[in-house]
């Protein structure tokens, strides 16, 4: 008796207990009811009393899953595996050594390879109907992978047939396999069978390359499968059948891609996978062949020359597979709280960023004369459409991700410092949108547009300022002092929100940005106004600016009874103290580190006068 069969009946024998005991408690309730009837009128039923009913029996446990026995798994799959190729190379070497040799005419050794397959494949679907499903499913695959030989030995060293007739006949052998793998329900078989079919053009290939014919063959085996794979619910098969298609496409039909229809061939296969684990959870497939769809794309769409039209025809795919996919998720937010317990939840969620970004990237590939001259435009438009969206479903996602388009389409049509300036904006309306919208997302998003305006203000915005330029009326001034106008306007609008412990609220944010900007922006205003009239003067503005600007932190420390702000401006009046002593000390002349050892010293008292008076009121 095989193992097959072992479990089978121990399957069944589980399945015969569970039934008579659920009988055995059906027969016990049924007795409740004839006893009921047994009362007087109006007398309720009362179960009988606890010694006199019978115990109930507990439920059988659930079945232990059977230990790995090495033994029989190598004797029963180990085993059927080795056979399975040692016949396939055993039949291969010696159609080799038979060619070499001139032993049998070349037809008849393929025609015997052909018939050798066609038996073992008979033989291992007779042995599915006896119970053998394993050791059937690898004789079929091995009588179809001796057909394969023996055909490619016909089309290829032979030359009995033309090679593109045989590579329909190997890829109708394939499908023959298919359909038995179709009929048992036996996803290797189809696997197997979708590898020999991708093999055909390979193993078989034309004097002449034709890429068209390669990418149609393809589309029609892979695409094909994978149909069927998702109808099954064959998740390998439909990996392999669809991830085939694009690498092998990529590989050897390059030419045929850079088209309008070898984009929307592409596109295809991603609308396929889309549509497919909508149903189904396959997220490996939903991120693996939308990611390799895009960067295929980008390849295509950057060797798509022509008309304007073939090259908008050409990006359409890319438009439609971005909007599936946009489509698709609206309905399920990655980011929302359904979503956390989801399997594949981190793929949505890569898959939600990365989307707006290839649409955009793919579309300034196609270099379109009116994405040149308006390179802001397509962000503007997606950005709006994830605002629309996050303002009507109330989806904080959408939300922050229309707003980073929108400052994308700002940076991409601005200069620098005009960047700043509306970036500090943008993050009012944020702020805004949910402090008087009710719109989640919007703090979230006004925090990261003030953090990237205080990166490009000292960044680009300060690299592309003129030496020559007007100190404090230029338009890198002119963003300093609307960068802190929006942050502080930021920080009164915050208003109240829940804070995890440990970490920063939103408005304190806001603040240290703030006063990052007045530090930094002071600093380098004085260096370079002062700088101007004389070096010294510009160090000791800069050293007299920083000793000012701790006295001040330290004040609104103790006005406002905040540690934090008073440790700051001492670690502030700490920096300009080692200033002084290690720098000015050495470069200055006497008359300005008299100024600047004295400024040190007021303020040093200043502050120790400040703290022992508050030690002296807490000791009374």
């Amino acid at each position: 008796m095989s193992e097959e069969q072992r479990d089978t009946i121990e399957r069944l024998e589980r399945r015969v207990g569970a039934l008579e005991e659920l009988v055995r408690h059906l027969v016990r309730a049924r007795a409740m009811p004839d006893a009921a009837r047994a009362l007087p009128l109006g007398e309720p039923a009362r179960p009988p009393p606890a010694e006199t009913r019978p115990p109930i029996p507990p439920l059988p446990p659930p079945p232990a899953a059977p230990s790995v026995d090495l033994e029989q798994w190598f004797g029963q799959r180990g085993l059927l595996a080795v056979g399975v190729v040692a016949l396939l190379a055993a039949t291969a070497f010696f159609l080799k050594y038979a060619f070499d040799r001139g032993w049998i005419p070349p037809l008849v050794r393929s025609l015997l390879a052909v018939a050798a397959g066609i038996g073992v494949a008979v033989w291992g679907e007779d042995r599915i109907r006896h119970g053998l499903r394993r050791y059937g499913a690898a004789m079929i695959g091995a009588g179809g992978g001796l057909v394969y030989l023996g055909l490619w030995a016909a089309a290829g060293p032979y030359a009995l047939i033309d090679r593109r007739a045989g590579v329909l006949l190997l890829a109708a052998s394939s499908v023959a396999v298919t359909l038995l793998a179709l009929r048992h329900e036996i996803e290797g078989l189809a696997v197997w069978a979708l590898a020999g079919a991708y093999l055909a053009p390979i193993v078989l290939p034309p004097p002449v390359p034709n890429p068209d014919l390669l990418l149609g063959y393809l589309e029609v085996i892979g695409l094909g499968t994978g149909i069927l794979a998702f109808a099954m619910g064959w998740r390998g098969a439909f990996d392999v059948a669809l991830f085939g298609y694009l690498l092998l496409a990529a590989a050897g039909a390059a030419t045929a891609l850079r088209s309008p229809l070898g984009c929307w061939l592409i596109a295809s296969a991603a609308l396929l996978t889309l549509h497919a684990t909508r149903r189904r959870s396959w997220p490996e497939a939903r991120l693996g062949i939308v990611l390799v769809g895009w960067a295929l794309l980008g390849a295509s769409l950057g060797g798509v020359r022509g008309a304007e039209p073939r090259t908008w025809l050409a990006l359409g795919a890319a438009a439609a597979v971005s909007g599936l996919l946009w489509w698709q998720q609206l309905d399920h937010d990655p980011f929302g709280a359904a979503a956390h317990n989801d399997s594949g939840a981190a793929a949505e969620r890569l898959l939600f960023v990365a989307n707006p970004i290839a649409l955009l990237v793919l579309a300034y590939a196609t270099g379109l004369e009116l994405l040149e001259d308006a390179p802001g435009l397509l962000p503007t438009l997606l950005g709006a459409v994830h605002l629309t969206a996050g303002w009507l479903r109330r989806a904080a996602s959408y939300s922050i991700m229309g707003f980073a388009l929108g400052a994308l389409a700002m940076a991409l049509e601005w200069r620098a410092p005009s960047v700043v300036l509306g970036w500090a904006a943008l993050a009012a309306v944020a702020l805004a949108s949910q402090r008087y919208g009710s719109r989640p997302g919007g703090r979230l998003a006004a925090a990261g547009l003030a953090a990237g305006a205080f990166v490009c203000l000292f960044s680009a915005a300060l690299w592309s300022r003129q030496a020559s330029a007007r100190v404090f009326s230029d338009p890198w001034a002119l963003a300093l002092y609307g960068y802190v106008a929006g942050t502080a306007l930021c920080a009164r609008w915050w208003g109240a929100e829940a804070t995890p412990p440990g970490k920063r609220s939103g408005a304190e944010l806001s603040w240290i940005l703030c006063a990052a900007a007045v530090f930094a922006g002071g600093s380098i205003q004085l260096a370079r106004y002062f700088g101007r009239i004389a070096a010294l003067a510009g160090d000791l503005a800069l050293s007299l600016w920083w000793l000012a600007y701790a006295g001040a932190l330290v004040y609104l420390g103790f006005r406002l009874n905040r540690k934090a702000v008073r440790s700051a401006g001492l670690a502030v009046a700490a920096g300009a103290g080692l200033k002084i002593v290690l720098y000015d000390l050495s470069t200055l002349q006497a008359l300005y580190r008299v100024a600047s050892f004295l400024a040190l010293a007021m303020i040093a008292l200043s502050v120790a006068y400040a703290y022992n008076r508050k030690a002296r009121a807490v000791a009374v």
